[in-house]
């Protein structure tokens, strides 16, 4: 599971690493669970091709108020592939 992707002001190398986690996780068709405050357009599109890809994930958006009071929060959650296609 990551939480809340996107909220840090990582590093480069930081980046790179997150890639590589979700890349490799997709690739092995491994279920993960992502939560951002994000609208999907405003992460990083490399990460963005492998969090949306309909063949392997499920988005979800759950528009709900900011529990910190800051902005509305919209949750995004990739399930694992779906069996038997």
């Amino acid at each position: 599971m990551l939480d809340d992707l996107g909220t840090e002001s990582a590093t480069p190398w930081a980046r790179e690493k997150l890639y590589q986690v979700i890349n490799h996780r997709y690739v092995a068709r491994l279920p993960t669970v992502i939560t951002t405050a994000w609208a999907i357009e405003e992460l990083d599109p490399k990460l963005a091709t492998r969090i949306l890809d309909s063949t392997r994930c499920t988005a979800l958006a759950i528009i709900a108020p900011s529990y910190r009071g800051q902005r509305t929060s919209v949750k995004r959650k990739a399930a694992p592939p779906r069996r038997g296609r």
